[in-house]
C-alpha cells in the first residue's frame, strides 16, 4: 500500500459517492475477469499435475510435458536480472551535464536491479512466470519514504550571545526508496477494454489483517471494515490455512480524476481517497502487463496451453495406455490342474535341478510342458506399445511445432543432422521466442521508466549522489549539475531500455567470442591508422571519432565510450610544449648565475678604480687616466676610445 499520509481537505470530498462508484465498478470487472480466472486456475493445477482422485481423469497417467516446456521458456526469456540502459536520446557529444545525469540514473537503476535480495528482481522474475503460466504478468512501484522529528541549531550573536534565530523542529526524511512489489495474476483487476490504451483504471487487491487496517486507515475505518477468512476450494491455487482473517481491500488508480482509491468491496465508504501521489507521466504506477495471445476485441489473456490443450491431452491419453499395456505385458499363462509338476517348475525350480513327474509316459502322450502349459501372447501386446510410443513422438513433435519449442532448445538433436539444419532450427526456435523476448524486455524497460521518474520527482539530491556513488569516478565535478538537471527534466531527454537478450541464461562460450572478436577488431584497426597518426597527428580525433563509431556495434563497447571521450578531447587540444628537463634547467640557470657574478665583481673593480683615480687627480690637479673596459661591455668614448661625442642641439652640459 501507498506510505504517503491521507488528504481529505477537499470540501468535495464525498466516500460514501465514491464507494458506490467503485463498488459498481470492480463488480463488472470481476465479472469479465472470472472466465479468464477460472481457466488459469485450471492451468496452475495442470502444472502442477494437482489430483484429487475422484475422478477417473486423475487416476490416468501423465507425460507433464508442460512443466518441462515452462522451465525451458524461462532459462530462454528470464533467467537472471536484466541490464537497464539510459541513453541521452540526442546523442550530443558536448552535452556533459545531460551524459553524467544519463550515467547517474542509469547506476541508480543497476543498483536496484543487482544488489543483492532485489525485491525488483524477485517481483519480476515471479511476474514472468505468471505471464509464461497463465498468460498475465505484473509488477508494482510505490515510493517509500521514512521521516523524523528534527530541530534546526539557533542562530547566536557571536558578539553579543543573543539568539537572533531560535531552533525550529522540521519534519527530516531519514529513509527513502522506490519498491517493486509483486501482483499475483488474481489480484490485479482493470476496467473492461479492448485495448491498454483504452484503460480507465487499474487496482490490486491487498489482504490486510486488522492491525494492518488500523494502521493504514486510522481506528475509525479500520475497526469497521468487515474482515472473512481465505475460502477453502478444490484448485488450491492460494494458501488454504492461514489462521488470520483478512479483508481484500482494492488500490485503485484511476486515470480520469487523476485520484487514487481504497475501497472494500460491500462498505458503504471508501477507506481513503487522495490525488496523484506519484506524479507519474502516465499517471499509473504499473507499466502495461505482461499479456498472452491478446487481440484488439478485448483486453483479456488467454494461456499458451489453451492454445495446445488437445495436444497435451492426446499425449496423456496414450500415456495411459502404455501404462496400463506394459503392465499387461508379462510372462503369465495357464497350465493343466493334473500337472502338479508344471507349477513347481516357477515355485521351487532351481538351477540345474529336475522336478519329477507322475506317469512320465501318460504325461509324454499329452505333448510333455508344451501341452500341459498355455503362455498369455505377449507380442501383440508389445507390438501394440511399441506403435502407441511411436504415435506419441508424433504427437509431441505436433506440440512442439504448436508451441515453438524446438529440440535444439530443449538440447536435444539428430546425430546424423549436418549443421546447417540444426543452424535452421535454432533460427526457427528462436523466431519464435523473440516476439516474447520483445515484450519482457519493453515490459521490464516501462517499469524501469517508472522507477526513474520515481527517483528523480522525489528523492532528495544527497540520496542521489549516494546510491550512484557517482563521487567516486571521473564524472565527479559534474555530479551536482547532473543532479539539478535530473530534477528539472526529469527523464524527458532520455531513452531507458533492455536489452531482451541479457535476460536470458549466459551461453559463456558465446561470450567469450565476442569478446575475441572484439578485441580483434579494435587491434586491427589500431595497427592500420597508427602510421597515419604518426604521419599526420592532427588526424588523431577523426580516427579516435572513426574508433567510436565502429565500436557501437559491439555491446561491449559503450563500457569504454566515457574513455574514448577522454581521448577524443586530448586529441582535440593543442599540442603542449614538453617541459625542459630539470638537469638541463639547473646547469642553464648556474651558468647565467656564474656570469652575473663575473660581471657584477668586474663593475665593482671599475667602481673602486674610478674614485681612486679621482682622488689622485684631485690631489695632483692632474685629469683622470681613462677606466679600463669592463669584459663584455663597449668602450665609454668614441669608436676609437676617445673622449664621449657632445650631444646634439648646442646645449650643452648640465652642472
Amino acid at each position: 500500500m501507498s506510505d504517503i499520509n491521507p488528504k481529505k481537505d477537499d470540501a468535495s470530498y464525498n466516500p460514501r459517492e465514491s464507494a458506490a462508484r467503485w463498488t459498481k465498478e470492480l463488480e463488472a470487472a470481476k465479472k469479465e475477469l472470472a472466465k479468464f480466472h477460472t481457466a488459469a486456475k485450471k492451468v496452475v493445477n495442470k502444472y502442477l499435475d494437482t489430483r484429487s482422485g475422484s475422478s477417473d481423469s486423475d487416476s490416468a497417467y501423465k507425460l507433464n510435458l508442460f512443466w518441462s516446456n515452462i522451465q525451458v521458456l524461462k532459462a530462454s526469456l528470464y533467467a537472471k536480472p536484466p541490464r537497464v540502459d539510459v541513453s541521452n536520446s540526442f546523442k550530443d557529444s558536448e552535452d556533459d551535464v545531460s551524459r553524467v545525469a544519463g550515467n547517474i540514473l542509469e547506476r541508480m537503476l543497476n543498483h536496484s536491479v543487482e544488489k543483492d535480495l532485489s525485491d525488483f528482481a524477485v517481483a519480476s522474475q515471479q511476474g514472468v512466470g505468471d505471464y509464461l503460466l497463465t498468460g498475465l504478468g505484473q509488477i508494482w512501484y510505490r515510493y517509500e519514504v521514512e521521516t523524523a522529528q528534527q530541530t534546526t541549531e539557533p542562530v547566536i550573536d557571536p558578539q553579543t550571545g543573543v539568539e537572533l534565530v531560535p531552533a525550529t523542529p522540521y519534519e527530516a526524511i531519514v529513509h527513502e526508496d522506490c519498491l517493486t512489489d509483486y501482483v499475483f495474476w488474481e489480484d490485479f483487476w482493470w476496467s473492461p477494454a479492448r485495448t491498454w490504451e483504452e484503460v480507465r483504471w487499474v487496482a490490486r487487491r491487498v489482504y490486510m489483517n486488522r492491525e494492518q487496517l488500523i494502521k493504514r486507515f486510522g481506528e475509525k475505518i479500520g475497526k469497521v471494515v468487515p474482515l472473512s477468512k481465505q475460502k477453502k476450494n478444490a484448485d488450491a491455487t492460494q494458501p488454504q490455512n492461514d489462521p488470520w482473517e483478512k479483508a481484500p481491500v482494492f488500490e485503485i488508480w484511476d486515470r480520469t480524476t487523476k485520484k487514487v482509491y481504497w475501497h472494500v468491496i460491500g462498505m458503504d465508504t471508501v477507506c481513503d481517497e487522495k490525488d496523484d501521489p506519484l506524479k507519474l507521466t502516465n499517471f499509473f504506477p504499473c507499466p502495461c502487463p505482461l499479456m498472452s495471445n491478446l487481440t484488439t476485441s478485448n483486453l483479456m489473456p488467454r494461456a499458451d496451453f489453451q492454445m495446445a490443450q488437445d495436444q497435451y491431452d492426446q499425449i496423456d491419453e496414450i500415456t495411459t495406455r502404455i501404462t496400463y499395456l506394459t503392465r499387461a505385458a508379462k510372462v503369465v499363462g495357464v497350465y493343466d490342474k493334473t500337472a502338479t509338476g508344471i507349477a513347481r517348475v516357477f515355485t521351487e525350480g532351481m538351477e540345474n535341478q529336475l522336478i519329477p513327474v507322475d506317469n512320465w509316459a501318460a504325461f509324454a502322450e499329452k505333448g510333455g510342458i508344451k501341452g500341459a502349459i498355455d503362455w498369455v501372447p505377449i507380442d501383440q501386446v508389445a507390438a501394440t506399445i511399441e506403435r502407441l510410443t511411436s504415435q506419441r513422438d508424433v504427437l509431441k513433435q505436433n506440440l512442439y511445432e504448436v508451441l515453438g519449442i524446438g529440440d535444439i532448445m530443449r538440447g536435444m538433436t539428430n546425430p546424423d543432422e549436418t549443421l546447417g539444419a540444426q543452424q535452421l532450427k535454432a533460427q526457427f526456435g528462436g523466431s519464435r521466442l523473440q516476439f516474447k523476448q520483445m515484450e519482457i524486455g519493453q515490459w521490464v524497460a516501462q517499469g524501469q521508466r517508472i522507477r526513474a521518474e520515481i527517483i528523480c520527482e522525489h528523492f532528495q539530491p544527497q540520496t542521489i549522489i549516494e546510491r550512484s556513488n557517482i563521487m567516486h569516478s571521473l564524472d565527479a565535478p559534474l555530479a551536482q549539475q547532473a543532479v539539478e538537471f535530473l530534477k528539472q527534466d526529469k527523464t524527458k531527454r532520455y531513452r531507458i531500455s533492455v536489452e531482451s537478450e541479457t535476460m536470458a541464461m549466459v551461453d559463456w562460450a558465446q561470450e567469450r567470442d565476442s569478446r575475441t572478436q572484439f578485441m580483434q577488431a579494435v587491434g586491427g584497426f589500431v595497427q592500420s591508422v597508427t602510421p597515419l597518426i604518426q604521419a599526420q597527428p592532427t588526424a588523431a580525433p577523426i580516427v579516435l571519432q572513426m574508433m567510436k563509431w565502429g565500436l557501437g556495434g559491439f555491446r561491449i563497447g559503450k563500457e569504454i565510450e566515457t574513455v574514448l571521450d577522454q581521448a577524443i578531447a586530448a586529441a582535440q587540444q593543442p599540442p603542449q610544449p614538453t617541459p625542459p628537463d630539470p638537469k638541463v634547467q639547473a646547469e642553464v640557470e648556474e651558468k647565467k648565475a656564474s656570469a652575473f657574478r663575473q660581471k657584477a665583481s668586474g663593475v665593482k673593480d671599475l667602481v673602486e678604480a674610478g674614485q681612486t683615480q679621482q682622488e689622485k687627480a684631485l690631489m695632483t690637479g692632474m685629469p683622470p687616466e681613462p677606466l679600463p673596459v669592463p669584459p663584455g661591455e663597449p668602450p665609454a668614448g668614441g669608436p676609437q676610445g676617445g673622449p664621449p661625442p657632445m650631444p646634439q642641439g648646442g646645449g650643452g652640459m648640465d652642472y
